[in-house]
């Protein structure tokens, strides 16, 4: 009876905020529609050149640049500085320890636009000098890896065929492996064997063309295609790996529903798609009259994971930070470029131009490369209920999960995930009841066809006996009414004779 007043009360928020402005917090209902939400990040602290210190409390005298990229490894965070060419290290408490690829000599940087970090070295791609150049922990420069031994690079500086190789992204597994994607290559990603040398090229995407498109392909030369700006494959726009080996892609709005991928080592994407929305961000990107939705798709810049197969990616459009579960359910939406209204109002004029996002332990780390800034997010009461919830629910503690989301409820009567996760607890306890009532109102189909299942089987099992029971009754009432009826028909036959 609690949660049925609760939804009620729900639909009557929902109704009287049809139409919510999306400076403040936000969510999509499983219909598509805009719905209110609790607030997920506060933007706890940000650290730029005026503020930024060493771990003794001084000022730094370092002006930041144009932060391209952030990687969180253990208690250290990385900021990739593309103007000054350089990668500058933070502590956990970000306070400046040092900065590395400014020294002359073979470990100098030029341009790089991306880092990974794994426990034996730092992999930086060093752009503008034609490589991914590896530091070990110490910031030493130990080797690089250079241009791929294929026909779609320039083997040599005065090679008139192929293209330079430019790496802007770098992602590395637990065996070695490195995956990179390069400017202007659209053959897919590359793969780098442990020694460096080049594999193969991993995932490429692939264009859909219209019928007029396709029909006039047909009658082009190469040359003409060239000419005409043809191409039948998509780059990528950043990439990262998960700890089994599993790359997280991003790619443009040409790719439709799927801007973002999973792919296994066949290459082949196998990214769960289950929640009420896809997976592109802001879905609804028409904008109404009072202009509370921005016109325009999202555009996904960047992409991060956590244990517990959460992730994370930033819209570079509207400098929103969207959060999906392992099954692609979107739990919560933070962030906002220019002003920032809602609940937590200290958020103003937060993003200009959001380049990169990582994971930092419980935070997320975005930089900016116009405001020059690390932005540190921490998480509400709320988004942190969610995210324990989820974690319960990955790790199979279904019921420890359920209660979990009971709390989420008292914090968001709007969050239909909670109903589904409560209603999916009960499930697996057996209260298949129960697990009708949550489930329909999270709009979970799938899980509510197995409860109606398992009801039906135990109403069923119920029944059955007293079913049986009275057919049996029935056939022999029947059968003794039978023998009645033959002996009467006897006894009269021998009457009559």
């Amino acid at each position: 009876m609690k949660k049925l007043m609760a939804f009620i009360l729900s639909l009557g928020l929902i109704s009287s905020l049809s139409s919510v402005g999306l400076n403040a917090a936000y969510n999509y209902s499983p219909l598509g529609d805009v719905i209110a939400s609790a607030e997920a990040l506060i933007a706890a602290r940000v650290v730029d050149s005026s503020n930024l210190t060493d771990v003794n409390g001084q000022d730094v005298n370092l002006t930041l640049g144009t932060l391209v990229d952030v990687c969180s490894f253990e208690n250290r965070v990385y900021l990739v500085d593309n103007s000054s060419s350089a990668v500058h290290v933070l502590d956990s408490q970000y306070r400046y320890l040092r900065s590395f690829g400014t020294e002359d000599g073979a470990g100098k940087l030029s341009k790089p636009s991306g880092i990974f970090v794994t426990s034996e070295y730092v992999y930086v791609a060093d752009t503008e000098n034609f490589r991914i150049a590896i530091y070990d922990h110490d910031y030493v420069y130990v080797k690089e890896i250079n241009t791929p031994k294929d026909p779609t690079f320039k083997q040599t500086p005065d090679d008139p065929e192929g293209y330079d190789f430019k790496p802007l992204k770098v992602a590395v597994d637990r065996t070695g492996r490195v995956y990179a994607i390069a400017d202007q290559i659209f053959e897919g990603i590359i793969d780098f064997h442990p020694s460096g040398s080049f594999s193969r090229y991993v995932g490429a995407n692939t264009v859909t063309l219209s019928v007029w498109d396709a029909f006039w392909l047909k009658f082009t030369s190469e040359e003409q295609r060239q000419a005409q700006g043809y191409r039948l494959a998509t780059t990528f726009l950043n990439l990262n790996i998960d700890s089994k080996g599993y790359l997280y892609t991003l790619s443009d709005v040409s790719e439709g529903s799927k801007v973002i991928k999973k792919l296994n080592f066949k290459g082949i994407d196998i990214l769960s798609r289950n929640g009420y929305v896809p997976q592109i961000g802001d879905v609804m990107t028409i904008g109404d009259s009072d202009d509370s939705v921005p016109t325009g798709p999202s555009r996904l810049i960047d992409i991060d994971l956590n244990e517990n197969g959460t992730y994370c990616v930033l819209d570079g459009v509207r400098g929103r930070i969207f959060t999906y579960d392992f099954e692609g359910n979107l739990l919560y939406i933070g962030g906002q470029i220019g002003n920032v209204g809602g609940a937590v109002n200290n958020q103003s004029t937060l993003f200009l131009s959001p380049e990169a996002l990582c994971y930092d332990h419980d935070r997320i780390l975005v930089v900016d490369s116009l405001n020059k800034n690390l932005v540190i997010f921490e998480y509400t009461e709320f988004a942190a209920l969610v995210n324990e919830a989820t974690r319960l629910y990955q790790q199979g503690d279904y019921q420890a999960a359920g209660a979990v989301w009971e709390q989420v409820l008292v914090l968001n009567t709007n969050y239909y995930l909670a109903y589904a996760g409560i209603g999916k607890a009960q499930l697996r306890d057996g209260d298949y009841r129960s697990a009708l009532v949550n489930l329909k109102l999270g709009y979970d189909e799938y899980h509510y066809s197995q409860a109606y299942q398992q009801y039906r089987y135990d109403q069923l099992t119920v029944i059955f006996p007293y079913v049986l029971g009275a057919v049996i009754v029935g056939v022999v009432y029947l059968f003794i009414k039978s023998i009645r009826k033959s002996v009467a028909t006897a006894k009269k036959e021998e009457k009559d004779e």
